[in-house]
């Protein structure tokens, strides 16, 4: 039996070693968020309340973010900014590949088709940033290297699916537990760098959730949240999804 030459065999054995970086990665922060493995599973079906600051105006303005999904294709989300009356909301809904829309400047109607599919790629990296996709067949995991959310080391791990956008998420190295995460979406038919940045974690229902976390968008702070809380029900009401009368 012919041998192969020592050069070659370490070029085999680089993406096994790899490969296993990467799994033994996933485990830890999977670990990290959820002690109990089971526990992951809640964010199955979860909501979101939070109170913060939109930057979105020439001034910031106080707000509120609230979020209702269901894994894995009904998310709600609903935005409230102003100050008292003269406050401003928009609610955006996914259901699957259909969704719907309604605000202040704008009345209810369904979304169109580009409406959708930027929708639903966003609520893809939400779900990512939950970790409850690590362990899907279809993803395909990849080290990002090392960075720095602040002054705080972090290790990246990066999220492939098709058709959805790939998505980095940064790991505290000490910790384990989610720091950043970084996708590129389109809005409006443009093609925008988003980054949410993440902090404050404590435990909810057996989970290590943030309580704090920015969102920018190429470069840009639009809304810091600094007062989030979750709940995990065991069944979200289909009704909360539905397009209103």
């Amino acid at each position: 039996m012919r041998c192969l030459p020592p050069v070659f065999t370490l070029v085999l054995l680089v993406p096994a070693a790899r490969a296993d970086e990467v799994t033994d990665l996933r485990d830890r922060v999977l670990k990290a968020q959820a002690p109990d493995p089971a526990d992951i599973k809640k964010f199955r079906n979860f909501t979101m309340k939070a109170k913060g600051v939109s930057k979105l105006a020439p001034e910031p303005l106080p707000g509120t973010f609230e979020m209702a999904a269901t894994y894995p294709g009904h998310m709600r989300l609903t935005w409230e900014f102003g100050k008292e009356g003269a406050k401003s909301s928009v609610t955006l809904c996914g259901t699957d590949d259909r969704g719907w829309k309604k605000g202040s400047n704008f009345p209810l109607a369904d979304m169109t088709v580009e409406e959708v599919n930027d929708f639903r790629a966003d609520a893809y990296a939400i779900w990512v940033s939950t970790l409850i996709t690590l362990e899907d067949r279809d993803n395909r995991l990849s080290a990002a290297g090392k960075s720095k959310v602040a002054s705080t080391p972090v290790v990246g791990l990066k999220v492939a699916r098709r058709p959805w956008p790939d998505v980095t998420l940064w790991f505290e190295e000490k910790s384990g537990l989610l720091r950043k995460m970084t996708y590129q979406s389109r809005e409006a038919g443009a093609l925008l760098s988003k980054e949410m940045s993440f902090d404050g974690h404590k435990e909810v229902s057996g989970l290590e959730v943030p309580t704090k976390y920015t969102m920018r968008v190429n470069g840009r702070d639009v809304y810091l949240w600094t007062d989030i809380e979750y709940a995990f029900p065991a069944r979200i009401d289909p009704a909360v999804f539905a397009k209103p009368k």
